[in-house]
């Protein structure tokens, strides 16, 4: 009787781990799925706010109204000197005759999220 019990209990647990596992993304999904978003995100951030004076994405329908226009982002993105964590602090400083975007720390990791994945695209 007991060992019935406990393989039922067994058969439940296993019919709901399955259930959940087609539901529930796994950590590298969700993970990959928060990349994406973040990417899309900041994509939208840079042609609203950014495109201004960059030309930001090839998608962009307006130009820049500096002239000339500051660099691209691909073309930041192909300077060799050019990391993550040096996209991260530029954005938090003003700096040159760029003027101080004080971004939010959420738009600062959805821009770089959006640069990263152009340096990946050369």
């Amino acid at each position: 009787m007991r060992l019935w019990i406990v393989g039922r209990a067994f058969f439940a647990f296993a019919a709901i781990a399955s259930l959940l596992g087609g539901v529930v993304p796994s950590v590298g999904q969700e993970s990959n799925s928060l990349a994406a978003d973040a990417r899309i995100a900041g994509h939208k951030f840079a042609l609203q706010v950014c495109a201004a004076c960059h030309v930001v994405a090839k998608d962009q329908t307006t130009r820049p109204i500096l002239k000339p226009p500051a660099p691209s982002f691909l073309r930041i993105m192909r300077r060799p000197s050019v990391t993550e964590a040096f996209l991260r602090g530029f954005l938090r400083t003003p700096h040159g005759k760029m003027p101080n975007p004080e971004l939010a720390d959420f738009q600062i990791d959805e821009v770089v999220a959006y640069m990263l994945s152009l340096e990946q695209k050369k």
